[in-house]
């Protein structure tokens, strides 16, 4: 008989333990209602010394009820299925940059060795410098294209460009100031 009345006693605490929210529901919800009541009926001093108890009931109340559905998604595993879609998503962003930063890179190297092999050559640059794409119109300091002879904003000539960089030189000039490129027929308008 008595492993019975254990037996009764372990599947109460048993009870009680899967079902906590409920016995601190059933403690907090006659608490406050009490507490609600003596407010009413106490007058406004009263009132207003027991509006904190009310108020720490009424959170009490929602905490228990917040705590009790957290629990609940942990059990059904919620929290790890948001944890593993996040990670997954994580990798792919990681994925996705690191496969352009590795392109990013192929491509930086390749400049770079083009570059190396046209300095040691002598040859200097093959494509357009910055100095060319930032040749300007010397009337309305717009850009023009290297090699233009007028500008395509005002119209007005642009005078001798530097095949080689595009900068503006004077008409008389044998060769370029900023690269050194020879002029032998230098472009006037």
């Amino acid at each position: 008989m008595t492993h019975k009345k254990r037996g009764a006693r372990g599947a109460f605490a048993l009870f009680m333990l899967r079902h906590w929210w409920v016995w601190l529901l059933l403690f907090l919800l006659p608490l406050t209602a009490l507490t609600a009541y003596q407010m009413w009926r106490g007058g406004m001093f009263i009132a207003l010394s027991l509006l904190s108890q009310l108020f720490t009931n009424l959170v009490l109340i929602a905490a228990v009820l917040v705590v009790r559905r957290l629990i609940q998604l942990w059990n059904q595993g919620h929290f790890r299925r948001v944890l593993q879609e996040s990670l997954t998503q994580g990798q792919v962003v990681v994925k996705d940059k690191v496969v352009a930063a590795k392109g990013a890179l192929t491509s930086l190297g390749l400049e770079v060795k083009e570059s190396l092999v046209d300095l040691v050559d002598g040859d200097g640059p093959r494509k357009v410098t910055p100095a060319a794409a930032a040749a300007c119109c010397p009337s309305c300091s717009k850009p023009v294209k290297p090699g233009a002879r007028f500008c395509e904003s005002c119209g007005k000539p642009i005078g001798c460009l530097c095949p080689r960089c595009g900068r503006p030189v004077r008409p008389q000039a044998r060769f370029c100031e900023a690269c050194g490129t020879a002029l032998s027929t230098p472009k006037s308008t």
